[in-house]
């Protein structure tokens, strides 16, 4: 196939800027009264000042299809491109102007200057633009298209418009916007973005390579995030399904909402992806000159660098490239705006490499883009595949063995809480569900295991011939061989019986956990080990509280009645900073990391059957 590349970047950002004490006489007040969590959420999102196509007059000022019109038309002046000679208009939007017919037919509709083409639409939330290029990139890779434009375009200004609430029952009944809403209104702004695709670089200057891109849904595994046109994503009663439009905008469900309780899920599924593409060796993070990375609010950039910094992939801060805050989040016209905007900046060098990560809260997707700068035309050529870098043994030292480990178990652990969320105690547990026997019945599976964590790692102990290694084991076995008597209280608090939670049976996925992590127990030296510890102690430290806190609300319960999990959160923080400490040891082999990410993986696979089989 032939190479495609980026040549030129347009855009269209309507009016002028728009600073945070200024949103409110665009978008209106709603009832007439100042928002009370507006300052609390720009303070979060850090966003300084965005783009409305709207005017003082809550009035649409360029349509969301204009909009695109113009930054083509932009791209077009600037690479000095015959209009009659683009063949592919693919269009991306969260919201176009009309239901029917598609947004790229309305696009070119604005476009009279443009010859018949083909014309493809991608609706969805921040991925559809990345879905248009990506359409596009095939179709020149293929040589079916000579002159693609890929387009992004967000007109989301409008939706959040005072008077779309105040025509509602419950803003009539005096009530305040749900914050799902409100949420929304202060995140969003109006842009577009266009990309020339082409089959060689542009003759002058810089252009963009498209190495390669990726987009993936996880939308079988987890719930609606982001949304409109339904009641609740549960029920998915549609706006069709009430007797009249009227009756739905009453009652809200035309609203664009946002379950922000999920969006920390997006943030994590988009790192484990990342992590598959390091561990394929489509990306590594040594060589990136260039982060792109569209996060909605500054809250989630900390949540990224968290994540990658426990990893070992982190790249410095320095080399990331955001606008969020000066052009605000314009969803799926995000990429294109920052690629935009670099890409006029003087920045950018022949043989840079730019990564860009877009993950998307609609229901769980994320795509990423790994682009090189090149300049001047140059002879099309095809794209050599992905070849992992080979080290002589001699040349990895133990820092860059403990760095890749810890990189790998990131993975592990990221595959594993996903797994876990699509089970079904741990779907209802979210989702409100959950029930007292739920809660008895978990802690009835979890007690075996819980009675021989002490058992395994004292005769882990036994069989190190390390010292350090056996009083680190030792030390931690006196840490939990107590812990079982706390759930057991709290098996009774709720109405359990004693002597029933103590002669309960194993269930298949506890007998496969207890035979596989005693079985490596008896081993010598069973280091590998650390791999369970890891899994173990992390769904301690990470997801223990979580569902402390999710069960006592849902159930009702005082804190005593869940201080098995509610403790072990803030407990095995200590725990995973011995963990680091081995992992991170000068005698760390690539073949005790191997070993070490093995039994992690399998751990993680027999305590999710211990979960599953749960009912």
């Amino acid at each position: 196939m032939q190479n495609a590349y980026i040549t030129q970047i347009g855009k269209f950002l309507p009016g002028d800027p728009i600073g945070n004490d200024q949103m409110e006489d665009y978008l209106g007040r709603v009832g007439d009264r100042p928002s009370r969590v507006k300052s609390r959420i720009l303070k979060s999102n850090g966003i300084q000042q965005r783009y409305y196509a709207l005017d003082r007059q809550q009035q649409t000022t360029v349509t969301n299809s204009q909009m695109a019109a113009a930054a083509v038309r932009d791209l077009v002046q600037r690479a000095d491109l015959d209009p009659q000679t683009i063949d592919l208009l693919a269009c991306g939007t969260t919201w176009p102007d009309l239901l029917v017919p598609g947004f790229a037919s309305m696009v070119h509709g604005e476009l009279s200057e443009l010859s018949p083409l083909e014309a493809v639409s991608n609706q969805g939330v921040c991925c559809a633009g990345v879905a248009s290029l990506n359409y596009a990139t095939a179709q020149v890779q293929l040589g079916k298209r000579q002159n693609a434009i890929a387009v992004a375009s967000e007109l989301a200004s409008r939706l959040f418009k005072h008077s779309r609430f105040e025509a509602e029952d419950a803003i009539q009944a005096g009530q305040s916007l749900s914050f799902d809403v409100e949420f929304l209104r202060w995140m969003l702004s109006d842009g577009a973005g266009a990309l020339l695709v082409q089959n060689r670089p542009a003759a002058q200057g810089i252009s963009l390579r498209i190495d390669w891109i990726e987009s993936v849904s996880h939308a079988n595994a987890y719930p609606v995030c982001m949304y409109a046109g339904v009641d609740s994503p549960d029920t998915l009663k549609g706006w069709m399904d009430y007797p009249s439009y009227e009756a739905a905008a009453r009652q809200g469900v035309i609203n664009l909402r946002q379950n922000i309780r999920l969006l920390d899920q997006v943030i994590r599924l988009g790192i484990e992806g990342w992590l598959r593409l390091i561990e394929r060796g489509r990306v590594r993070p040594e060589e990136i000159d260039w982060l792109l990375c569209h996060y909605s609010s500054h809250f989630f950039r900390g949540q990224i660098v968290d994540l990658l910094t426990k990893a070992g992939c982190m790249i410095p801060e320095e080399k990331w490239f955001t606008n969020l805050y000066t052009r605000g989040n314009t969803g799926c016209a995000s990429i294109y705006l920052m690629l935009e905007e670099l890409f006029q900046s003087g920045k950018l060098q022949p043989g840079q490499t730019i990564f860009c990560f877009v993950p998307e809260s609609g229901r769980f997707t994320t795509a990423y883009m790994k682009l090189t700068v090149v300049e001047g035309a140059v002879r099309s050529v095809s794209l050599p595949a992905a070849v992992p870098m080979q080290v002589p043994a001699e040349a990895v030292d133990a820092s860059t063995v403990s760095a890749d480990l810890l990189r790998r178990l990131a993975l592990v652990w990221l595959e594993f809480e996903r797994q876990l969320r699509s089970l079904p105690m741990i779907r209802r547990l979210h989702r409100g569900e959950f029930t007292l026997d739920d809660y008895k019945a978990l802690l009835r599976n979890l007690r075996p295991q819980v009675v021989e964590g002490a058992r395994w790692i004292a005769r882990a102990a036994s069989n190190m011939t390390d010292f350090r290694l056996r009083s680190t084991f030792i030390g931690h076995a006196q840490d939990e061989h107590r812990d079982f008597q706390m759930l057991e209280r709290n098996y009774v608090s709720v109405g359990g019986d004693l002597e029933e939670i103590v002669n309960a049976e194993k269930n298949l996925g506890s007998e496969a956990l207890s035979a596989f992590i005693f079985h490596q127990a008896s081993r010598e030296n069973p280091v590998d080990l650390v791999g369970s510890m890891f899994m173990i102690e992390g769904l301690g430290n990470q997801l223990a509280g979580q569902w402390a806190t999710l069960i006592q609300q849902t159930l009702g319960l005082t804190k005593e009645q869940v201080s098995f999990l509610a403790y072990h959160s803030a407990n095995d923080e200590s725990h995973i900073a011995k963990l680091d400490a081995i992992l991170n040891a000068e005698w760390m082999t690539e073949a005790i990391a191997d070993r070490i990410v093995k039994t992690a993986q399998v751990t993680a696979r027999l305590y999710v059957l211990q979960l599953e089989e749960i009912r």
